[in-house]
C-alpha cells in the first residue's frame, strides 16, 4: 500500500470523526464559555433574595421551651425565630420531628398554617429587588418542573414578573425559601447538561456518553497527528526531474 493511499484512508477517518465529534466539541466550547462568563453567585440568584429573619423582640413573651417539648415530645430540633405573618413580624417556634416540620405561635403554642396569601407576603419579603410583581402562586404536589427536585414536594412556587422570570420555592409548612430559580440559572442548567452529557438527572459527570465522546475526541486528535506527519513527509520528499 502506497503512502498516498494510507494518507487518503487516514484523511477519510479524520473527516468522519470531525463530523461526529466536532459538533460536540463546539457545544463543549459554547457551554463552557457560558459557565465561565457568568458569575456563579449570579447564577445561583443570590442577588434576587435577602435574609428576612430578625431577632425576637425582648418585649414579646414566649412560652418556655420545656412547655413546647412537653406538648411535642417527639421534637428532634427546635428554633425560636420571627416570621412575617399578617403584616408583621411574629415570634414562632419551628419544630422538626418524626412527622416533619411545623410552626407554632411562640406565645400561644397554636399551630401556624400558611395559606396562599401568607406565602405571597413572605415571597415579597424574600425578594430583594425593588417593586416585586408576582405573576402567579402555585401549590405543587406532583409533576414539578425540571428545575425542582421532586423530593421537595409539596411546595409553593411563587413566580415574579421580572427580567429573569424569577421563581421562588417556599416550604408549605415553615415558609422557608428552599429554592430560587431564574432565566440565567435555567440556561446554565441546560448548558451544564450539554457539557457533561447527562440528559436525564444532569448530575453524572462520568456518564458513558461523556466517556465515549472523550475517547472519540482523542482518536480524532490521533488521526489529525498522523495526517500531519504524512503532510510533513510529503513536503520533505525530494521531487524527481531533470537538472
Amino acid at each position: 500500500m502506497t503512502q498516498v493511499t494510507r494518507s487518503s484512508r487516514w484523511r477519510v477517518w479524520h473527516r468522519w470523526l470531525s463530523l461526529i465529534f466536532g459538533i460536540q466539541m463546539v457545544l463543549w466550547s459554547i457551554s463552557g464559555a457560558y459557565m465561565v462568563f457568568f458569575d456563579l453567585d449570579y447564577i445561583h440568584g443570590d442577588h434576587l433574595v435577602q435574609e428576612i429573619t430578625q431577632p425576637v423582640p425582648a418585649n414579646i413573651q414566649v412560652a418556655p421551651v420545656d412547655e413546647v417539648l412537653a406538648a411535642y415530645p417527639h421534637t428532634q430540633s427546635l428554633t425560636l425565630e420571627t416570621l412575617w405573618l399578617n403584616g408583621q413580624q411574629q415570634a414562632v417556634y419551628k419544630l422538626d420531628g418524626h412527622q416533619g416540620e411545623m410552626l407554632l405561635n411562640a406565645t400561644t403554642l397554636t399551630t401556624v398554617q400558611l395559606d396562599e396569601a401568607a406565602i405571597e407576603a413572605l415571597a415579597k419579603r424574600y425578594y430583594a429587588l425593588p417593586d416585586p410583581q408576582i405573576s402567579s402562586v402555585v401549590y405543587l404536589t406532583e409533576n414539578p418542573p425540571t428545575e425542582l427536585n421532586p423530593a421537595l414536594l409539596p411546595i409553593w412556587q411563587v413566580n415574579f414578573d421580572d427580567f429573569g422570570n424569577t421563581s421562588l420555592y417556599l416550604s408549605e409548612t415553615t415558609g422557608e425559601m428552599l429554592v430560587k430559580r431564574h432565566t440565567f440559572w435555567r440556561g446554565f442548567d441546560i448548558f451544564w447538561m450539554i457539557h457533561i452529557m447527562d440528559y436525564e438527572d444532569r448530575v453524572d459527570i462520568e456518564s458513558w456518553w461523556l466517556q465515549a465522546f472523550i475517547i472519540g475526541t482523542f482518536i480524532l486528535m490521533i488521526t489529525g497527528a498522523v495526517l500531519l506527519v504524512y503532510t510533513i513527509s510529503f513536503k520533505r520528499k525530494p521531487q524527481g526531474g531533470a537538472v
